[in-house]
């Protein structure tokens, strides 16, 4: 079973440095000594959220300053990021907040739209239109007519599965009161997204309370997810790190060599055109990381904060260049879609004609 298999992996005696070896190994054979980052720009569309997860600092209420930013700040952020050389904008928001909050419903009124949905797709089209940039947005749940409007003006989307645990929603756990966080609603939107033919990036948040079995079964149910469905670009395996002002400040965060073990493990059991991620700026040591089946690292913006992790500064793409050589592998840029989804069956004809203009005939951005 996959079950025994992966756990035998994770938790048993081969020893790490094998693990990461066979990981590395599938790594160099599908994707080369390329290890990719997408040069992005953060833009925090709004930090109210319908949801309140026990591990978030991004999330705020009305009453704590939870707000929506205007079209202009939406331009300005975007027209820094195509100066500084970056290909993606990241919308980063909460998850409809106005079915929680009536100041969201009234802000959203003001701005002349009514639903956060609309107001994201405005502004991924304004973007779209205006700069030589790409909108990828993580805006929760998503439904087949919201993804068809998305495809319009970007490459691509996201949603963290985060845990197939359902234990996780009880009191005391990390996702109790989030409504969002079912995991049958948000398998559902990976399956929207693919019957639309839009590449998503998913995947799950490490040491977040799971237990052991929970942990195996999260990395069993990725799996098959990402076996059934055409639309997964690439999978983010995300570790925790306790922020101050959460509920939880003082949980421990996962240990390198088990994260390294997880890693590895993935890799091996992934399908092979799958790209697999970690966030860099959350690693303690992110050089550990660059042999251990990873190929990509993640958006690295040279001008915003990562927002949903403010407390973990962005590395120095120079130092990781050297690290990445002296690993003998090479750093090299993409875009918020990974090439073997750049096509006309993945894309609309529009963002298609933006991707094809930047993109070499491997599909990354011409040097």
């Amino acid at each position: 079973m996959l079950k025994d298999k992966i756990e035998k992996l994770v938790f048993g005696d081969r020893p790490t440095i094998d693990l990461s070896s066979e990981a590395f190994s599938i790594k160099i054979d599908n994707f080369g000594k390329n290890i990719s980052y997408s040069p992005k720009v953060f833009i925090p569309l709004t930090t109210l959220c319908q949801d309140a997860c026990a591990y978030c600092t991004f999330v705020k209420t009305p009453k704590d300053g939870g707000t929506y930013l205007n079209q202009e700040e939406v331009n300005a952020i975007a027209s820094v990021g195509e100066s500084s050389g970056c290909y993606e904008a990241l919308f980063t928001l909460g998850d409809k907040p106005e079915l929680k909050w009536d100041f969201a419903m009234e802000q959203l009124n003001q701005f002349g739209f009514s639903s956060t949905h609309e107001y994201l797709t405005e502004n991924m089209k304004q973007i779209h239109n205006s700069y030589m940039i790409f909108p990828h947005a993580n805006p929760g749940l998503m439904t087949v007519d919201e993804i068809q409007e998305y495809k319009k003006y970007s490459p691509s989307g996201g949603l963290m599965l985060e845990s197939f645990s359902p234990q996780l929603l009880e009191k005391g756990r990390a996702h109790y009161g989030a409504k969002t966080k079912k995991i049958n609603d948000r398998v559902d939107t990976l399956i929207a997204a693919e019957k639309i033919k839009y590449p998503m990036t998913t995947g799950l948040l490490i040491g977040i309370t799971e237990t052991k079995d929970e942990l195996i079964n999260d990395i069993v149910e990725l799996i098959q997810v990402c076996q059934k469905n055409s639309a997964v670009q690439e999978i983010i395996l995300q570790n925790f790190r306790a922020k101050k002002n959460t509920l939880m400040r003082n949980n421990s965060e996962i240990i390198n060599d088990l994260f390294l073990r997880i890693i590895a493990t993935v890799r091996i059991f992934l399908p092979t055109h799958i790209s697999l991620q970690v966030p860099p700026n959350l690693l303690p040591d992110v050089n550990i990381y660059l042999k251990s089946g990873i190929n990509d690292l993640g958006g690295i913006s040279p001008k915003t904060i990562d927002w949903v992790n403010p407390d973990h500064l962005w590395p120095d793409i120079n130092n990781l260049k050297k690290l990445t050589s002296a690993s003998g592998q090479v750093l090299i840029k993409r875009l918020p879609v990974y090439p073997n989804f750049i096509n006309n069956e993945w894309i609309s004809p529009a963002v298609l004609e933006k991707v094809i203009k930047i993109t070499d005939s491997n599909g990354y951005p011409k040097q």
